[in-house]
């Protein structure tokens, strides 16, 4: 019943309570804290700090590099979409800022699963396929999002607006899985510098976000044509999934090479090389 220039202020009041909530348990939950209360790898000496030729090192790899724009590809065009829905649906399709505010929010609410089914559904192809799953389950739901992002962007006004409602579901699903499946591969890229490859996919997000806003939407001043051109840019980096490729797992069209040491038949690598078990107590100096 608020007037809507108020209403969006008071609607930030269950994020914010929700960050403080979320804040508060890690405070008093996690074992690693960023003041190393419980664990600080500097002190310990578990690990060093990384060095700025730790990310020139990582980024000769041609693997993390596709993964970087990959995830651009994904989370990237989920920040994107979060800023562009919205006046889309208010504009294009002539609907009330509420009613076009709730369309685009759909968007969003599949986070509450489609994530989690990415990281899902790569351990399962994971389990079934061997590594080469994983690379399948990243490729397939890159794939399947440029496919619904084009179908979106030919959605055109004369069709009723559930029809958008219906492709934009199904797009945001296989872009928050495509988020999930990635970091399914992650942890394999390069262990030694793991937190350094994580850093970098993840600011390929932010990344790709710029790169939509900027060369797709703020540029074309058509309605449609930069959801079929930003379709275009996820299809292109989803091609190249065939990249991804280490003798000892294998890739999307090859298993690993003859006595490498991961294990083709069930995709199993022991659980000392990924174990990421916290120490039960650690002695600050």
């Amino acid at each position: 019943g608020l007037d809507a220039n108020v209403a969006w202020r008071v609607a930030m009041v269950v994020p914010a309570v929700m960050f403080i909530i979320c804040a508060i348990c890690m405070k008093l939950l996690c074992w690693d804290m960023p003041i190393g209360k419980h664990y600080d790898p500097a002190i310990t000496g578990k690990t060093q700090k990384p060095s700025m030729w730790d990310y020139v090192e990582v980024l000769k790899d041609v693997r993390v590099i596709v993964m970087i724009f990959q995830y651009s590809a994904c989370f990237g065009t989920e920040l994107a979409m979060n800023n562009q829905l919205a006046t889309h649906f208010r504009t294009y399709f002539q609907m009330a800022a509420g009613d076009a505010a709730a369309l685009a929010g759909s968007f969003g609410l599949m986070n509450l699963f489609a994530r989690s089914l990415g990281g899902i559904s790569s351990d399962l192809m994971f389990k079934f396929f061997a590594f080469r799953g994983r690379i399948w389950a990243q490729f397939l739901a890159l794939f399947f999002e440029a496919i619904f992002l084009f179908a979106f962007g030919n959605v055109d006004n004369s069709q009723p607006w559930y029809v958008a409602l219906a492709v934009l579901v199904c797009f945001s699903l296989f872009v928050q899985m495509a988020e999930g499946t990635s970091y399914g591969i992650v942890p394999f890229m390069n262990r030694k510098q793991l937190a350094v490859v994580s850093a970098l996919v993840g600011a390929g997000g932010n990344l790709g976000a710029v790169i939509a806003g900027f060369c797709f939407y703020k540029p074309i001043t058509d309605a449609l044509l930069p959801f079929q051109v930003h379709a275009g840019y996820v299809m292109f980096w989803a091609l190249l999934s065939p990249c991804y490729y280490w003798s000892e797992y294998g890739g999307m069209f090859v298993g690993p090479a003859d006595g490498a040491k991961g294990k083709e038949g069930k995709g199993q690598i022991s659980d000392s090389e990924m174990s990421t078990e916290a120490p039960s107590e650690v002695q600050r100096c």
